[in-house]
């Protein structure tokens, strides 16, 4: 479930130093007289993860954990299949006897976790049905990152220490120019980003007690995935209407007639589109009985998908 990940040591021992330098395969470098250690050059060889010791001994590494698992077990730098709890403690056993470091004050700063569900049909039609995230409803927008507004999410800003977010793991791949493969079905990454984690030891991190936590607060949350309703209207009904109608059933008439009316103000509508906005808000209630809005069809495809996932890694997470 734990995916990228940011570990810090902030000063190493020169034993400690010479022992990471070794297990790691670190290469001298220098920048502006100072040396510096890393593996920029071997990472994909030996991992995936990239680790540096700085010219005053800090330690820093930073990638993706389930690759790293992968690499272990296949050789290969994939993410894609199930990636259970215990696979992460196990994980990050074998990373601090390969990397030779010591894990006393080793500190996490960063941290995704992560599900990957498997569908028979494209996975845009979830994201284009994903309205919002928990009790407070999160509102999830579409992230420009990738092309065909295949990735959403609940905001980045550097000021938010948690956000959310959905996109289509395949498409990522192909956009990254990864290997092509074949697969027997559409995978739709959800994480939960972690940034700016506070002061977190790695020994606490990885403890099962803690793993436990931070699973049920990741199903706690993706639980109240929030969806857009079908609407169905008469036939005939413009695209741009079934919108408006869905705007309006989540912001409020009000809210959406301040939205329409600030686009009037700016020239981005006419007179008489917003006239005609204003005309169909005012008569929303007498006219709300010709619009058939109900659950969207995807819920159950989602339901079935994220459950069986959930319970694929819930069950083989055990406390000691």
């Amino acid at each position: 479930m734990i995916d990228n990940i940011t570990m810090v040591k902030r000063t190493l021992s020169e034993i400690e130093k010479k022992s990471v330098i070794k297990a790691s395969r670190l290469v001298s470098n220098s920048l502006n007289g100072l040396i510096y250690y890393d593996n920029r050059t071997t990472k994909n060889f030996t991992g995936g993860l990239f680790i540096k010791i700085d010219s005053s001994n800090r330690l820093k590494i930073t990638g993706s954990l389930h690759k790293y698992f992968s690499y272990l077990e296949s050789g290969r730098l994939t993410n894609f299949d199930s990636f259970t709890m215990n696979d992460v403690k196990a994980t990050f056993e074998k990373l601090i006897l390969n990397t030779g470091m010591n894990p006393d004050k080793v500190e996490i700063t960063f941290f995704e976790i992560g599900l990957n569900l498997k569908f028979s049909f494209d996975v845009k039609m979830i994201l284009e049905k994903v309205h919002s995230i928990g009790k407070m409803e999160k509102i999830f927008l579409v992230e420009p990152k990738f092309k065909d507004d295949r990735q959403i999410t609940t905001g980045t800003h550097r000021d938010f220490r948690i956000h959310f977010k959905m996109y289509d793991k395949i498409f990522e791949m192909k956009d990254n120019r990864q290997k092509e493969r074949d697969f027997p079905h559409h995978i739709l990454r959800i994480e939960t980003v972690h940034r700016r984690v506070e002061k977190t030891l790695l020994t606490d991190f990885i403890s099962d007690a803690n793993l436990v936590i931070l699973q049920n607060e990741f199903f706690n949350q993706w639980d109240k995935l929030n969806f857009y309703n079908d609407i169905d209207a008469p036939k005939g009904t413009q695209r741009s209407k079934i919108d408006l109608i869905r705007n309006i059933i989540y912001n409020g008439k009000n809210e959406v007639l301040k939205q329409y009316k600030s686009q009037f103000e700016n020239n981005v509508l006419t007179k008489r589109q917003f006239y005609s906005v204003r005309e169909f808000i005012e008569n929303w209630e007498a006219i709300r009985h010709e619009f058939d809005i109900k659950s969207s069809k995807i819920v159950p495809f989602w339901k079935d998908a994220y459950d069986f996932e959930k319970q694929l890694v819930s069950l083989k997470l055990k406390m000691n």
